[in-house]
């Protein structure tokens, strides 16, 4: 029987906490799904581990092609009308499944549905980010360039279909081809839904910004590609490219980059003086 919902994992060397979003999975109340864990490489015998211990699991492998590429392969092989994502250090609550199911079957137009979470960092402490809109905003498209609001893709189940219309992820994006797609979705005329329950605990990461440099690089390109698809919201884009230098130049600072950081901010200061001040008295 073809199973509703298509739950895609990519791992690379992560037994440890991919045992733990595995557990999860299958804690789900809702049943009707299928797992496939994409291999991106690993060397530490997970793939042996999956066919000793989860034997109903669909694994497939990568090679190190990137998360990307991962993601996509997932995509080819599932078998759902419905794709949940789930990163191998985070967790969903029982309930998870069953309520996304049941609010894209509400929204039947929405081309995906991503829920609240919870953070979780490395002593277990569980915190609730704030994830409200800072600003008020013309469109979801320029609310999701300016503060690129999906936090991680375990919150998301999307249509399979979403893939046939608006294309699958960008390989030579290492970092922010989430974001790609999402902007993609929007430009082409998609649709989002938001499910005010936080039903997943996100493992706090840290490696972003130590690959600070290039995660700015790819959203930048990401930025001009989604303007350039959408003349309708140029007029926004002074705002949304001031607020993404300023949020980099915050990064940067912290990962203790000076050059970098006071880099962003100039140009923040230089793209809108007025917007650069709005924001950073509202964060």
């Amino acid at each position: 029987m073809t199973p509703r919902v298509s739950v895609v994992v990519p791992t690379r060397n992560r037994l440890g906490t991919l045992r733990r979003a595995l557990t999860g999975v299958e804690a789900q109340r809702f049943r009707d799904f299928e797992v496939l864990v994409i291999d991106d490489g690993s060397t530490d015998g997970t793939a042996a581990w999956l066919r000793a211990e989860r034997p109903e699991v669909r694994v497939l492998a990568t090679g190190g092609a990137g998360s990307a590429a991962a993601r996509n392969a997932g995509i080819e092989h599932a078998r759902g009308e419905l794709v949940a994502f789930l990163d191998d250090d985070d967790v969903w609550r029982p309930a998870y499944l069953e309520a996304q199911v049941e609010h894209l079957d509400a929204n039947p137009a929405a081309a995906l549905s991503w829920a609240d979470h919870f953070e979780v960092g490395p002593g277990g402490r569980a915190s609730r980010p704030d994830t409200r809109a800072l600003l008020a905003y013309a469109s979801p498209l320029v609310r999701l360039l300016a503060e690129s609001f999906i936090h991680t893709m375990s919150v998301v189940v999307c249509r399979r279909s979403a893939f046939d219309d608006f294309g699958r992820f960008a390989e030579r994006l290492a970092i922010v081809h989430d974001l790609d797609w999402y902007s993609r979705i929007l430009a082409g005329g998609g649709s989002f839904v938001h499910l005010e329950r936080a039903l997943v605990g996100r493992g706090v990461p840290g490696g972003l910004v130590t690959l600070h440099r290039r995660w700015f690089r790819e959203e930048r390109s990401v930025l001009d590609q989604a303007f350039a698809a959408s003349p309708a919201q140029r007029m926004h884009e002074r705002m949304v490219r001031a607020y993404r230098s300023l949020f980099f130049a915050r990064v940067g600072l912290a990962a203790g980059d000076l050059a970098f950081g006071l880099l962003r901010l100039g140009e923040a200061l230089l793209t809108s003086p007025h917007w650069t001040v709005a924001i950073a008295c509202r964060t």
